[in-house]
């Protein structure tokens, strides 16, 4: 395995994996989901989670799986907590890379899809997003459907064939700040 990212070199006995399964789990067990999804937006803990999620994009499915299950169910949101923050700041500074990884963080957040969560609420905002981006929506979840399990890429396929998706019918709220948009879920 060759690519450009500094986490993941080719090693026989997985010295890398282990790496960056410590690391990532290091970065998560100093985060609350309380305090994370309350914190200032950008905040030190966003940039962790994008270097994560940016490394988790380039391992194989069979490594990103094993990733996946290692996480501590209690973890998982996190990174859904991240995928809006990730979609937020991707729109205020016209980040399409950060959408994605934002898209795949709440991907890995619903990996397996915890029982009752209507995966489709999340995934609005990420629609939305990508059309403020200028992006075709339905590339976005296709591409980033590879990351997913198969439920869940089922599910994003799905999605995104729906017309006319809006914020107000999943019960979000876009709100304009000083600081730029944010996303409100209101229901």
């Amino acid at each position: 395995m060759s690519n450009n990212n500094p986490h993941i070199t080719s090693t026989s006995n997985g010295q890398a994996y282990q790496a960056y399964l410590a690391s990532a789990l290091a970065v998560l067990e100093q985060l609350a989901v309380d305090v994370y999804y309350t914190s200032s937006l950008p905040s030190p803990a966003d940039e962790a989670l994008t270097e994560i999620v940016s490394a988790f994009t380039a391992w194989p499915r069979d490594v990103r799986q094993r990733f996946t299950a290692s996480l501590p169910a209690e973890k998982r949101g996190l990174f859904g907590i991240f995928g809006h923050r990730a979609a937020t700041l991707a729109v205020r500074r016209a980040d399409p890379e950060l959408l994605r990884l934002g898209l795949i963080a709440n991907l890995i957040a619903n990996s397996p899809i915890p029982a009752k969560r209507n995966v489709e609420t999340a995934l609005a905002v990420f629609y939305h997003c990508a059309r403020k981006l200028d992006l075709d929506p339905r590339a976005l979840l296709e591409e980033s459907a590879q990351f997913a399990t198969d439920e869940m890429a089922e599910r994003l396929l799905t999605f995104a064939d729906r017309p006319n998706v809006t914020l107000k019918q999943f019960g979000w709220r876009e709100i304009r700040s000083a600081d730029g948009v944010r996303y409100k879920f209101e229901w």
